[in-house]
């Protein structure tokens, strides 16, 4: 049997929003999970992060600018 993931997160910024979660079935050999299951998204999220914040970029999750 195959390894299932589900990738729906439901985390604080979620929980305020008003709608549903819904999940559906993707077979395990759809090219965007082969995707997800390839790249380091950890270590890119990292880059990105870095370079967003030596731009002024807000990364942390506050109040944008208008």
């Amino acid at each position: 049997m195959r390894e299932q993931s589900h990738s729906t997160s439901v985390g604080p910024s979620l929980e305020a929003e008003k709608g549903e979660i819904i999940s559906i079935y993707v077979d395990y050999n759809h090219p965007l999970l082969q995707l997800k299951r390839a790249l380091p998204w950890e270590a890119i999220r990292e880059v990105m992060i870095r370079r967003w914040r030596a731009v002024g970029k807000n990364v942390d999750g506050k109040p944008g600018l208008s």
